[in-house]
C-alpha cells in the first residue's frame, strides 16, 4: 500500500477561511486540502454561482517576494496553456488581502488516494501514464518543464464511464531557458532561483536535481518513471542516491517490451526519453505489438485451420459408403469447405503493419464429390484419397520458417569474436542509440558518461572477458 512520503518541511497552518468571502465575489465553501504554500478550497462565485477550486496563498508567504512571484508564475501558466489532462485557470490576482487563483473544480481522487487501497493493474496504469504525459507534453511544447509529478499532483476524474488522469499544480513549474516555444508566454518577471532548495517531491526528484540540476523535460520523464513504478508497485521508487533506479524497476511485473519503455524513464539523463511526447509515442508502438498476433500464433491458428478442414473432409470421403442409396441419390452436391484467406484473419489496424507472413500452401485440395450408384460385388470400391497425419501438416505448415543453425555451423561461427554484437548484447531493449567509448586503462564511457548500472556492469564485463587492442568509440 503506498504511503505519502514524509516531506518534512510540510507545515501546520493555523488559518482556515472556510465561511468567508474573498473580496465580495468568492465565497469559501469548504477546504480541500493545502501544502507548504496554499490552501486550495471549493468557492462558490456571487456574481455568476460557478463553483471554482481557489487557491489562496498563506498568509505567511505575503511578504516573500519570490514566493508571491512564483504563485503568480503558476496562474499565468495555467490560464494560458490549456489541455484536457491539465487544470485551467480562470482568474488570479489580488483580492481582499489574498494572493488566489481561481482553478476548474475536479470532482475526483488524487492518484494517491487510490493508491492507499494497493497497486493497480498494468492497462489501467498504462492509461493513467499516457493521460500524464499528454498534459505533460502541452507543457513541454509550450518550453515549461513540470518538476512536480507525483501522486498528490495526478487527478483521477470519471467522464461518461471513463477514466481521465489529469497533471495539477503548477506551483514548482519552470520555463526552460534559450527555447523560443516560451516567447509566447505572459509571465512577467520570472521567479529567483533559490540555489539551495530542491522543489519537488521526495522519492520522485530525478537525480541530476538531487545534484543541484535546476531540472528540464527529461527530469520530468524520471518523475513520470517514478509514478508508473508507484502504479504498479503501491511503493515509491527508493532514493536514486542509494540504488539503480533501473536494477530495482527490472523486477515489476509488466509486458517485457512495456517495461522497456519504463526502465528508458527511469534511466541516466542521457540515456533517458527526451521529452513526453517520444515516451508516449513508444508507448504507443509498444502497445500495439503486444496487441498484434506473433507469427507462431498465426501459424498455430492456420495449421488449427488445416486439422479441421482435414477431419472434414475425411468424414465426407466415408460417410457416402455407410448410408442407405436411396438417400445418397436425392442428396445435394455438397458445397467445398475453402480455407480461410490468413490475411483477413489479420483484420486489425494495429497489426496492418506486420510484414507478411509466409502462407502455407494448402495440402490435397478438396475432391469434388457427388452422388454414385451404390457399389455392387462386380463394381470394385474406390479407395478413399491419401490423407496426410498431423505431423505431416504441421511439417508442411512449418515448411517456410528458418531452419535452425546446425552445431557445425554454431561451432564455425563462435571461432571468431566481435565486440560490437557482444555489447550490443547488453543494449536495453528500445529504440536508443549507444555511444561507448573504451580508451585502455581509463573508466569506460557510456554517452559521455561513466559507465553504470545495468548496462555499465554488462559493458565491463564484455571488455574484461575479451580485452580490446586498441582504443575505439563504439556506436550502437
Amino acid at each position: 500500500m503506498f504511503t505519502e512520503p514524509d516531506q518534512g518541511f510540510r507545515p501546520r497552518i493555523a488559518h482556515d477561511f472556510t465561511g468567508e468571502t474573498l473580496g465580495g465575489r468568492y465565497h469559501f465553501d469548504y477546504r480541500i486540502g493545502y501544502g507548504a504554500a496554499a490552501s486550495i478550497y471549493a468557492a462558490t462565485c456571487k456574481n455568476t454561482g460557478a463553483i471554482f477550486a481557489l487557491k489562496v496563498l498563506h498568509p505567511d508567504h505575503d511578504n516573500d517576494a519570490v514566493e508571491v512571484q512564483r504563485f503568480k508564475q503558476e496562474g499565468l501558466l495555467a490560464a494560458q496553456i490549456r489541455h484536457p489532462n491539465l487544470i485551467p485557470a480562470y482568474d488570479a490576482g489580488w483580492l481582499g488581502g489574498r494572493h488566489f487563483i481561481a482553478m476548474e473544480l475536479i470532482e475526483g481522487k488524487t492518484l494517491a488516494d487510490v493508491l492507499k487501497d494497493g497497486p493497480i493493474p498494468w492497462e489501467r496504469s498504462v492509461s493513467i501514464v499516457c493521460d500524464v504525459l499528454a498534459g505533460l507534453a502541452a507543457l513541454h511544447e509550450r518550453a515549461v518543464a513540470h518538476r512536480d509529478i507525483s501522486p498528490n499532483n495526478c487527478i483521477l476524474e470519471f467522464i461518461g464511464g471513463s477514466e481521465r488522469a489529469r497533471l495539477s499544480d503548477l506551483g514548482y513549474a519552470r520555463v526552460v531557458e534559450g527555447m523560443s516555444e516560451a516567447e509566447g508566454l505572459k509571465l512577467g518577471v520570472p521567479p529567483e532561483s533559490v540555489p539551495t532548495m530542491i522543489f519537488g517531491t521526495p522519492y520522485f526528484i530525478a537525480p541530476e536535481r538531487l545534484r543541484g540540476s535546476p531540472g528540464d523535460f527529461r527530469a520530468d520523464i524520471y518523475s513520470v518513471g517514478a509514478l508508473w513504478y508507484t502504479m504498479l508497485t503501491g511503493e515509491a521508487l527508493p532514493d536514486p542516491r542509494d540504488s539503480d533506479p533501473v536494477a530495482v524497476a527490472q523486477r515489476i511485473d509488466l509486458p517485457p517490451t512495456l517495461r522497456a519503455v519504463l526502465l528508458g524513464s527511469v534511466e541516466i539523463r542521457m540515456r533517458r526519453h527526451h521529452s513526453a511526447a517520444s515516451m508516449a509515442d513508444a508507448i504507443r508502438k509498444t502497445l500495439e505489438d503486444i496487441r498484434a498476433p506473433s507469427n507462431d500464433a498465426i501459424h498455430k491458428m492456420l495449421a488449427d485451420l488445416h486439422g479441421q478442414r482435414r477431419r472434414a473432409r475425411r468424414f465426407k470421403t466415408f460417410a457416402p459408403l455407410l448410408v442407405v442409396p436411396v438417400w445418397l441419390a436425392v442428396q445435394p452436391e455438397p458445397t467445398s469447405s475453402e480455407c480461410p484467406d490468413p490475411k483477413m484473419l489479420v483484420a486489425s489496424p494495429a497489426v496492418a503493419a506486420c510484414p507478411e507472413l509466409p502462407v502455407a500452401t494448402p495440402v490435397d485440395p478438396e475432391p469434388e464429390i457427388r452422388p454414385e450408384p451404390a457399389p455392387s460385388a462386380a463394381t470394385p470400391t474406390t479407395p478413399p484419397p491419401e490423407w496426410k497425419s498431423d505431423s505431416q501438416v504441421l511439417v508442411e505448415v512449418h515448411a517456410d520458417e528458418p531452419r535452425a543453425a546446425s552445431r557445425r555451423e554454431v561451432a564455425g561461427s563462435a571461432r571468431v569474436f566481435n565486440l560490437r554484437r557482444a555489447l550490443a548484447k547488453c543494449k536495453p531493449p528500445g529504440p536508443m542509440s549507444l555511444e561507448i567509448a573504451i580508451v585502455s586503462g581509463e573508466k569506460t564511457q557510456i554517452d559521455g558518461e561513466p559507465a553504470e548500472g545495468e548496462l555499465g556492469r554488462c559493458v565491463e564485463g564484455v571488455l574484461a572477458s575479451h580485452p580490446p587492442k586498441r582504443a575505439e568509440t563504439l556506436k550502437l
